[in-house]
């Protein structure tokens, strides 16, 4: 069983969410406001938080940023309004495994949080947005295109493919078919890039490769064997 801890100060809304999810045979629901998250993470030991980042009393990125240091740290993905803006893209950079919408509907939320679970990033066309739009701008300063570039390469080659594969949304699950390997050698593969890359998840090694240009399929000369 999956259990999901929503983090939110709206008694109506965490109410919704957790029906929702409870209507899944698979997945389990606890809910907390803002002040006691934390040591509601700790005590149920959640495969994934959906945490409202803008609660009143309560700094969401501080809660964010503990929540990704507790040992085993759950997948953590933002709740966010249309409005949220800059918000869902500092919550990325902090370590966010995915945003999602206030509003999405059921059978989104549900695919969203069993892809969280076995270790997908989650995007909401708002958070895809504002990250392609801000990764289009920071590809034009020659600083960051040659940092990213440094980084990828002490990839080896096969860990340049599979980060290719990463930077287009494909699962372990799909790069494993693609690649004809087994999901275990890919996990651990995908883990030895996060690794050499300094980056906690999906999201932070995408935005690696956009920034390096990575061309697909090919990889770079510069790489390790």
């Amino acid at each position: 069983m999956t259990l999901i801890l929503i983090v939110n100060d709206d008694p109506l809304l965490r109410a919704g969410l957790r029906m929702i999810i409870e209507s899944a045979n698979d997945l389990e629901a606890q809910i907390a406001g803002g002040a006691e998250a934390l040591a509601e993470a700790r005590r149920c030991r959640p495969d994934v938080v959906l945490l409202d980042i803008r609660m009143g009393a309560t700094n969401g990125f501080a809660l964010l940023k503990d929540l990704l240091e507790l040992p085993n740290p759950p997948r953590v993905a933002v709740l966010s309004s249309p409005a949220a803006g800059k918000s869902v893209l500092t919550a990325l950079r902090i370590g966010a495994a995915g945003c999602l919408l206030k509003d999405t509907g059921p059978e989104e939320l549900l695919t969203s949080v069993r892809a969280l679970a076995v270790g997908n990033t989650v995007l909401s066309t708002l958070a895809a947005s504002l990250l392609m739009a801000e990764l289009e701008e920071e590809v034009e300063h020659s600083d960051a295109s040659l940092e990213a570039r440094r980084m990828t390469a002490s990839l080896s080659a096969r860990e340049h493919e599979v980060l290719t594969m990463i930077a287009e949304g494909l699962s372990n699950a799909d790069i494993g078919r693609r690649l004809t390997l087994g999901t275990g050698t890919v996990k651990d593969c995908v883990s030895d890039i996060f690794n050499k890359l300094g980056v906690v998840n999906r999201v932070q090694a995408a935005v690696i490769a956009y920034r390096a240009r990575l061309p697909m399929g090919v990889p770079p000369t510069t790489s390790a064997a």
